[in-house]
């Protein structure tokens, strides 16, 4: 008898021993894939990195930057400016993921590949697809309650602004992308400034069915299309970039004959609140957008 329950305790000790170490493997599994899942990403554009930030992921590697990064990624390693990353710093992350924009995909995408660089593009070129590129990231890494925070909010603010808007005539607007060096493009209803532009319930100059974010400036059609109010966005060097335009526009009569110069329409915009992709100032970013096109 007592060489039986001897034997008993010695199997239940056992059975013990066996659930604890595969609870500890478990628990050890766990965290791994936990780091993996979310410690070990690059993001290379600041507004990739603020959308990480929203939805608390953990970062190997982030942009260097002109403007304010987030806080807790103080001790990220930089891999590089977004326009201009360093293949070298983001291949010794060795990451299991890299992302960047589908903006910079044209840009960009060779010196990735030339040096094995699995990047994969998020793409941030309308409001619509910020939120779901942010659900595709938050549904990867486990973040799903932040996303759905941080969108529950936006689409709170974007509908208020559409039922404000939605019985005004709508006015034409012309949105134009300027960059160092006194070059220009006109952006269209696929960049993120038309997009917020089509919230308000106003029409972007553009051509019938045009896809791109950008297009080259046609002088003739914008003439003919009367823009109302003009939209300038300076990408990087703002003060040199606005110094041109103006420059531009004084030279230029056929610029002075449009509807928003004689009206004193003009405004010009801004990074980090207005910029190229949709970032997480995208709410700040509408409201701004809303008081200029609807005054």
């Amino acid at each position: 008898m007592q060489r039986r329950n001897s034997s008993k305790k010695i199997i239940f000790v056992f059975f013990l021993w066996l659930i604890s170490l595969v609870s500890i493997f478990f628990l050890h599994t766990l965290s791994v894939n936990q780091a993996k899942q979310s410690g070990s990403v690059v993001m290379t554009t600041d507004a990739l990195t603020w959308m990480a930030d929203e939805l608390h992921m953990n970062l190997k590697g982030m942009p260097s930057s002109e403007y304010p990064l987030p806080k807790d990624y103080k001790n990220v390693a930089r891999v590089g400016t977004p326009n201009a990353p360093s293949m070298e710093k983001i291949k010794k992350l060795n990451a299991d993921s890299v992302y960047s924009v589908t903006t910079l995909k044209d840009m960009q995408g060779k010196s990735y590949s030339a040096n094995d660089i699995n990047v994969k593009y998020v793409n941030l070129q309308t409001v619509d697809d910020l939120k779901k590129s942010m659900n595709m990231l938050a549904k990867k890494y486990h973040k799903e309650t932040y996303a759905q925070a941080f969108i529950d909010k936006l689409d709170k603010r974007q509908h208020a602004i559409e039922q404000e808007n939605k019985n005004r005539p709508r006015q034409r607007v012309l949105v134009l992308f300027g960059m160092p060096g006194g070059s220009y493009l006109q952006a269209t209803s696929n960049s993120y400034i038309g997009s917020l532009v089509e919230v308000t319930n106003n029409k972007v100059i553009e051509p019938k069915n045009s896809s791109g974010e950008y297009i080259s400036v046609n002088m003739e059609e914008i003439q003919k299309a009367k823009p109302e109010i003009v939209i300038c966005l300076a990408h990087a060097m703002p003060a040199t970039v606005e110094k041109s335009f103006k420059q531009e526009f004084s030279s230029n009569k056929m610029w002075q004959s449009l509807p928003a110069f004689k009206n004193k329409k003009v405004y010009y915009l801004r990074e980090p609140t207005y910029s190229s992709t949709a970032n997480m100032n995208v709410i700040e970013a509408m409201n701004g957008i809303d008081k200029i096109v609807n005054k």
